[in-house]
């Protein structure tokens, strides 16, 4: 998952519902033996991604850097 921010719903207000909800989709997919990992461009993002995704993320939070960076974590993920 590629990510420009937290996870946001337009009739929902409260953040920790919102990080919660995505917390269990998350779980559910990995229950149906689906990888996630996150790739997060939110400078802001510690704060709340490994309360959704675990140790299973990275925050890359200058945008130029993605190029450069996303080929290191494909071939990170796919060893």
């Amino acid at each position: 998952m590629l990510t420009d921010g937290e996870p946001s719903d337009i009739d929902v207000k409260d953040p920790r519902h919102l990080i919660e909800d995505a917390r269990i989709a998350v779980r559910e997919l990995d229950r149906k033996g689906i990888y996630t990992y996150c790739i997060n461009l939110d400078p802001k993002a510690d704060e709340y991604v490994a309360g959704i995704f675990g140790n299973h993320y990275t925050v890359i939070d200058n945008i130029q850097r993605l190029p450069e960076r996303l080929p290191q974590l494909f071939l990170a993920l796919t060893k």
